[in-house]
């Protein structure tokens, strides 16, 4: 009887997952000094502020699909690698940045060098790690993301608040820098593709409508993409909007907001942590469908917190939504990693990322303007009923929504390469 051998025991994957855990880590340490230094050492007005989540957007709307071909055709480790250095040049140069100006291009500048990070890492880790652990290595990965997120932020505004913003900006530079060693140690034969397309088609550009063509005809991709856009945008409408709620809610309280929104983080964990023992995902509208459900109910229910005015009413609904999150983000990175042929998870990945980021400039503006609108309680029940809805819809017709169908007929060549080699 053959015994199966741990993940734990894959070294490539221990430093995969080390090196994402030190990037992800710095990366909130720097996020939370960015904003400390804009707005207590620079004095920066809102609208100013308001710019940083955009330099973080942009790239990866206008980049996102362009960068998953890009992962696809070359060496997804040196990518990832030199990804990793070149932020941490310019994170460098950030400590050093004398005002706000100055930095927000820098942040533009790093956060374009990271486009190409999530299409390299995906197509990496399917490289790494065997099929029969793909859910395992999911679930590892979306719990330090979780964890990361919930403790991140205390940490860098802890360093940052002791000592000064720069001090949590350079750790992210030290993180990204080592996170790159641990990148070169990874041994790994990599997929070299060469797409043959038709006449009328050439190389890059071919690749690129290869990747749409493989998303538009899968049932399961679509579906999963639409539920996907749904969910993201509720949560930004509402992320930024929550401190509004909850400052009409519990005006003397503000450090209300912070504990729902680390309780969201919780939840996400949880789920996370306990999809650990899956081994795959068969009915995907329970994922997709219950998420948005258990979103929905977060939502509808901050609606209500007015009438009751209970803060561990408004935990226990954190930690709800949070589960929801945490079972969406399961469902979007597996499907990532075992829908679309292995040659091409860069392609789609770049193609989600370009989707999903458009939603964090579009969600917080319609949420805003819907607030203004019905007024911010009124705004959260009726978002929360319509994601309830769609949540419930998603769960009854999954099996007419996610219907297995025979994926896109990907012709490639495919040749083997040791990882070490050049581009």
């Amino acid at each position: 009887m053959n015994k199966e051998i741990s993940i734990w025991r894959n070294g490539n994957f221990i430093k995969f997952f080390s090196a994402n855990t030190l990037a992800n880590l710095g990366n909130w340490f720097d996020f939370v000094g960015v904003l400390i230094l804009f707005r207590y050492t620079w004095k920066a007005d809102p609208m100013l502020i308001a710019l940083i989540p955009i330099m973080y957007a942009i790239p990866s709307i206008l980049l996102g699909q362009f960068a998953g071909v890009f992962a696809d055709r070359r060496n997804k480790r040196k990518i990832l690698i030199y990804s990793n250095w070149f932020r941490a040049v310019l994170t460098l140069l950030l400590v050093f940045t004398p005002t706000p100006w100055l930095a927000l291009p820098i942040l533009f500048l790093r956060n374009t060098a990271g486009v190409i990070s999530l299409p390299a890492q995906q197509g990496l880790m399917r490289n790494i790690v065997e099929e029969k652990n793909i859910m395992q290595a999911i679930t590892i990965n979306g719990s330090l993301f979780q964890l990361v997120k919930v403790i991140g932020p205390l940490m860098g505004g802890s360093v940052a608040g002791i000592s000064s913003p720069n001090v949590s900006i350079a750790i992210n530079a030290i993180a990204f820098t080592i996170s790159g060693i641990l990148l070169r140690r990874i041994k790994v034969q990599e997929i070299e593709t060469s797409v043959e397309i038709e006449a009328t088609q050439s190389g890059f550009l071919g690749s690129w409508k290869e990747g749409w063509q493989i998303v538009l005809n899968s049932k399961i991709l679509m579906a999963s993409i639409i539920f996907g856009i749904f969910s993201v945008l509720t949560i930004q409408m509402i992320d930024a909007q929550i401190v509004t709620l909850f400052s009409e809610v519990f005006p003397n309280k503000p450090e209300f907001t912070g504990w729902a929104i680390s309780a969201i983080g919780i939840g996400s964990l949880f789920v996370v942590i306990l999809l650990n023992k899956h081994k795959k995902i068969t009915k995907f509208g329970w994922f997709f469908g219950t998420g948005s459900l258990l979103i929905g109910v977060m939502t509808v229910g901050f609606g209500f917190l007015s009438d009751f005015n209970l803060i561990v009413l408004a935990i226990f609904l954190s930690i709800i939504g949070g589960i929801g999150n945490g079972l969406t983000f399961t469902a979007v990175n597996y499907i990532i990693q075992t829908e679309p042929p292995k040659e091409a998870i860069g392609r789609v990945t770049g193609i989600i990322d370009s989707l999903m980021s458009i939603l964090f400039i579009a969600g917080p503006l319609l949420g805003g303007l819907l607030i203004t609108q019905l007024r911010v309680l009124t705004a959260f029940k009726t978002i929360g009923l319509a994601l309830s809805i769609i949540g419930i819809a998603g769960i009854f017709l999954q099996n007419l929504l996610w219907k297995q169908n025979k994926p896109a007929k990907v012709q490639i060549e495919v040749k083997v390469k040791k990882g070490n080699e050049s581009f």
